[in-house]
């Protein structure tokens, strides 16, 4: 048996789409009103769920130093709780819906139980913020060759308040201290490149103004603008990235 704290971000990603537009109050409705809002920003005439690298950018990249440092600390839970108890008092204390009575592992997903055999040719243990419940996933090789039980971390309120409190947050108002608020909007709605008419139509604001913000964060090295044809897409630079990030 073999602990990860995650099976990586992608993963993670994949799950949370799901769950963003899910109406019920519990330990994700602070990410997802936050998520929401970033979306109306960035697109606001959208009609259709964002692109997939566009949601991972918005909604799960700015959280995952957090969320993988609460998952290293469940792996690291778990794993004391083997040492300590043994591997049938680690399994049938992991998730409600799980039971261990060996060699079966039972596990419950909301469509009735699923009984797995174990024959001592391993397994991973994984824990998920975004999973709704407990998951079976087959052996793959980018999983070391072993199945993998995927089991969801519920929050208590005082850890949603921290996970879901961003850097970004803190380094936002200082930008807009530093840049004004309209320039500062210009620069964070560029996380999803775009055309003047783009950031107009995303922050309200005149084609002229847009123009003339973008105008002084590429001078300033934060935006670059690519020409083809007719178009001008404007996107964030290297250093654009970097100051949103820090």
């Amino acid at each position: 048996m073999r602990f990860l704290d995650t099976l990586g971000m992608d993963f993670e990603t994949r799950l949370a789409e799901l769950r963003l537009m899910e109406p019920r109050l519990d330990d994700l409705s602070e990410w997802r009103r936050k998520v929401r809002r970033k979306l109306r920003r960035v697109l606001p005439q959208a009609s259709e769920p964002p692109d997939r690298s566009v949601f991972r950018k918005l909604a799960v990249e700015p959280f995952w130093y957090r969320i993988r440092n609460h998952l290293e600390q469940e792996r690291a839970a778990l794993a004391r709780k083997v040492l300590t108890g043994g591997v049938e008092e680690a399994l049938n204390h992991l998730h409600p819906a799980i039971t261990w009575k060996a060699p079966f592992l039972e596990i419950g997903d909301g469509n009735g139980p699923e009984e797995l055999c174990l024959t001592g040719e391993g397994m991973l243990l994984v824990p998920s913020l975004f999973a709704r419940g407990p998951l079976f996933l087959p052996a793959k090789p980018d999983r070391p060759g072993l199945p993998a039980v995927v089991y969801n971390v519920e929050l208590d309120i005082d850890t949603a308040a921290t996970l879901w409190q961003t850097d970004e947050e803190d380094t936002a108002a200082a930008l807009r201290d530093l840049l004004g608020p309209t320039r500062a909007g210009v620069l964070e709605c560029l996380r999803v490149p775009g055309s003047t008419g783009d950031i107009s139509r995303r922050l309200h604001i005149s084609s002229p103004s847009a123009s003339k913000h973008v105008s002084v964060l590429r001078r300033a090295g934060l935006v670059r603008t690519d020409r083809t044809s007719n178009l001008a897409v404007h996107r964030l630079t290297d250093l654009g990235e970097a100051v949103l990030r820090s």
